[in-house]
């Protein structure tokens, strides 16, 4: 998604326990407290806000006297709208005015309940001291600015600009405070002083990259828990979720200094843009909403098509396959298949045998192939495998559920366009066949059919829309197996998600005839962000 999912949220998702799901009796909601009421029930909402009308709250610029940043211009989505998941209202205001005590009050309330908290990322904190703390914004600083440098800014005469940031021009890092934070409470600036300047870190992802736990961050060698919890607890869950985290799970929470300490609470698990999957399973589950009604409160004035009825668009997805370190460059290829294998390239046809093995390795920009050891050919262009009916199985590739992962459709293996030696692998296949590898991926099978099928919609959108665009064009696929798109094949296939997609098969959102961006992330922390307050 999403993405989407953050997306790392999507790994956090399967690995967050999911027991003890809410018994609250089975209802739709009304409009939910504290927030204006922006859910109403399953009704389509209308846009909050346009590209003309872009605020957020200089107050604590103001109160420093600094001077106001310009670089954060996020565009808004008419579908990707702030709203309120929490189940009664609380009094707080700081979506009004910048209120750190209001908002530090409301992470440190773990008795809040609301839509997905359920979730054990629903609430969570961590603690550091002082000099971790301080260690971790020094370290990662000019990692973050390398990264993404227009989001990273020094002041400068009185103006803040983007220039390098190296660790000798940091010095001593004095304060951390939260500058100004989005609609709905998500963080859009971070202020850094330090005893020789001041250092203003924007956006989402890179304020949860500044901030994290590992032993090369804090420069000790301390287990630094993160703990979590459900809404309506007493506390967190004596259990760490986490150990030395190298994100954290979101930019929705505050910080609170003391006692040589610094511990940050927080609330959700991702960006915090457009459909929590968590929500949609307390949703489905025991608020009798449909998953229709799920889409219609997370994607409002969207329709539904029917994508193979649009012009343009094959039924056909490519799929960058990445290796067990998350890139594309495989050193190389094994494959097998419980049926006949057809390779085909440039001026020649080989037919392998039931289980057969077939290697591939890049001999300086040379594909050299082999079938059960016995060289058959090599080759300087692309060539493509195909099975009869069974999966194509790859040899020693590490995925979440095995080291020999299974792949539907057919496998097009050529040269690396940048690593000498390294093969690029896709696999071009039915997008409704893509599905039934990503949705387990995304969303247990526990979470139900009716949500799987919330989901399966999302992920078919989100699919599209990566289509259409071929933001992977010069690779030559249009997805990736990673988070970067959406996790492909990482869990097995299984019946709820199978029929989750054939019950919706071919259905995507729309918005003007366009498919819809279909952001997706693990837990709400009781509320979602418009898009232009995140990217």
């Amino acid at each position: 998604m999403k993405k989407n999912l953050s997306k790392i949220f999507l790994v956090a998702l399967m690995a967050a326990s999911i027991a003890g799901c809410s018994s609250t009796p089975s209802k739709k909601p009304s409009s939910g407290g504290g927030f204006g009421g922006i859910f109403t029930s399953s009704k389509p909402q209308k846009a909050q806000h346009t590209d003309a009308d872009y605020e957020l709250d200089y107050t604590f610029f103001k109160e420093k006297g600094l001077p106001i940043p310009d670089n954060f211009k996020g565009r808004s989505v008419e579908y990707l709208v702030p709203g309120n998941d929490v189940l009664k209202e609380h009094g707080y205001s700081f979506f009004k005015k910048h209120n750190e005590k209001e908002m530090l009050k409301f992470f440190k309330d773990t008795t809040i309940t609301g839509y997905g908290s359920n979730s054990n990322y629903w609430r969570w904190k961590i603690t550091f001291t002082e000099q971790e703390f301080k260690n971790s914004v020094a370290r990662n600083l000019p990692m973050v600015y390398k990264v993404r440098p227009r989001d990273v800014m020094t002041l400068s005469k009185g103006e803040w600009k983007s220039l390098p940031i190296t660790a000798a021009a940091i010095g001593d890092v004095k304060d951390v405070e939260v500058a100004a934070r989005g609609r709905s409470g998500v963080i859009t600036y971070l202020l850094i002083t330090t005893n020789k300047n001041k250092f203003l870190v924007s956006k989402e992802l890179n304020v949860r990259k500044l901030l994290t736990a590992d032993k090369n961050s804090t420069k000790t060698n301390r287990t630094i828990p993160l703990y979590g919890t459900k809404g309506g607890a007493n506390g967190y869950s004596a259990k760490a979720l986490r150990n030395n985290i190298t994100l954290l799970p979101s930019a929705y929470f505050s910080i609170e200094k003391g006692s040589g300490n610094v511990t940050l609470y927080g609330g959700g698990n991702g960006h915090g843009v457009g459909m929590p999957q968590w929500t949609a399973y307390d949703l489905t589950k025991n608020y009798n909403y449909s998953y229709k009604d799920v889409l219609k409160r997370y994607y409002p004035n969207t329709d539904m098509k029917n994508m193979y009825s649009m012009k343009g668009v094959d039924k056909n997805i490519r799929v960058g396959i990445s290796n067990s370190n998350g890139g594309l460059d495989h050193t190389r290829v094994v494959l097998h298949s419980g049926g006949k294998l057809k390779i085909t390239g440039s001026g020649f046809k080989i037919d392998v045998p039931v289980r057969q093995k077939i290697e591939v390795v890049n001999e300086g920009k040379k594909l050299s192939i082999k079938v059960n050891g016995k060289q058959r050919v090599k080759t300087v262009n692309p060539v493509v495998i195909e099975g009869t009916g069974y999966y194509i199985t790859l040899d020693g590739i590490k995925k979440m559920h095995t080291i020999n992962p299974n792949y539907r459709g057919i496998m097009e293996l050529k040269p690396s366009r940048t690593a000498s030696r390294g093969i690029r692998i896709i696999n071009e296949i039915y997008m409704e066949d893509y599905l039934k590898q990503v949705v387990p991926s995304e969303m247990p099978q526990s979470f139900g059919v009716e949500a799987l099928k919330a989901q399966a919609i999302a992920a078919r959108t989100y699919a599209l829309s990566d289509y259409l665009k071929f933001r992977y064009k010069n690779d030559g696929f249009h997805v990736k197996d990673t988070t970067e798109s959406q996790v492909y094949n990482n869990q097995v296939e299984n019946d709820d998600a199978k029929e989750a997609i054939e019950s919706t098969k071919g259905k995507v959102l729309m918005y003007k005839d366009t498919p819809v961006d279909a952001k997706y992330f693990s837990t709400s922390g009781g509320f979602n962000e418009a898009a232009n307050y995140v990217w």
